[in-house]
């Protein structure tokens, strides 16, 4: 029988624990279990929250600490991991019932050491309704999730499983970045096929202070930066590879530029989208890290 560590990182989500919490207690699958919840400095009350959700629960153990942030946070919990499989689910994600048991099958299926669901979304305050699992919708299929990265950000963590070994031997989440998601999606698949379903295996709030899916300036930022990581990290990737890479990260920054600053076609940031994609990769690189400069904030927009 496997088993699997759930961890999930928390800050200030009092209102979406006991939701988060009963969905993680209540999975189905008959596979050896333990749940690992980082409070990472909250000030609200989900310290005794979690506390009170997780007493008399063996499988279950809180972690207090100082912030640290989402990546400290996420790379404590798994350290405390012990399960050969993570799931690791955002701190106001709610997983279905089902979201484990088919994720474990569409990876012994295939083999793989990363599989991945859909995601939904929930408004906070109403029920959550899952009906019936459309047996279709949990047939498992392989998916070349490495280019998807590459190009956006395909989601979140939460509808994903991770083999844990594998989530050391890539680095863990990078501690250079605000954000786990990309950077590890990005590493956890190069090189590697991902067995996924198309059955929705998690749900996130529609609204919800704090995340940054809300931020799409930050989002943004953040999704070039771990680009610029990433690239900087593996100069071995394929000429294809880096093409595509650079096509959308110059892409985002003279997108936003353009829609919400009012860049023109004379700006640098519409030449530096058009460097990058119509010349070899080569060119464009050495400019990769400017993109970051179209992301901030005009100083007389701050407060």
């Amino acid at each position: 029988m496997t088993g699997v560590s759930f961890v999930v990182t928390v800050y200030n989500k009092a209102a979406y624990l006991p939701a988060v919490l009963s969905a993680i207690f209540a999975q189905e699958g008959d596979f050896a279990r333990e749940v690992i919840v980082v409070d990472d400095g909250s000030t609200d009350d989900s310290p005794g929250l979690l506390d009170r959700l997780c007493a008399n629960r063996r499988e279950a153990r809180v972690i207090h600490q100082p912030n640290q942030g989402l990546v400290g946070a996420t790379n404590i919990g798994v350290r405390a991991a012990t399960q050969p499989w993570l799931k690791i689910v955002d701190g106001d994600d709610v997983l279905a019932p089902w979201a484990t048991r088919i994720l474990l099958d569409a990876a012994n299926a295939f083999g793989t050491r990363i599989a991945l669901g859909s995601a939904g979304e929930y408004r906070v305050g109403e029920p959550i309704s899952w009906g019936a699992l459309d047996p279709a919708q949990a047939e498992p299929y392989r998916r070349d999730l490495f280019v998807e990265c590459l190009r956006n950000v395909p989601g979140n963590l939460s509808p994903t499983l991770i083999d844990r070994a594998l989530y050391w031997e890539v680095g863990g989440a990078d501690p250079r970045l605000y954000n786990a998601d990309l950077p590890l999606l990005l590493k956890l698949s190069q090189g590697r096929m991902a067995a996924c379903v198309k059955a929705v295996v998690t749900v996130s709030p529609l609204v919800a202070a704090g995340r940054m899916s809300g931020d799409e300036r930050r989002m943004l930022e953040e999704t070039n930066r771990a680009i610029v990581y990433f690239l900087a990290d593996h100069p071995q990737l394929s000429w294809r590879q880096r093409r595509v890479a650079l096509e959308r990260a110059f892409g985002r920054a003279w997108k936003w530029q353009h829609r919400r600053l009012g860049a023109t076609l004379v700006s640098r940031w519409f030449w530096l989208y058009a460097l990058a994609k119509l010349g070899p990769p080569s060119f464009a690189l050495p400019f990769l890290a400017s993109t970051l400069e179209a992301f901030t904030v005009p100083r007389r927009n701050r407060s």
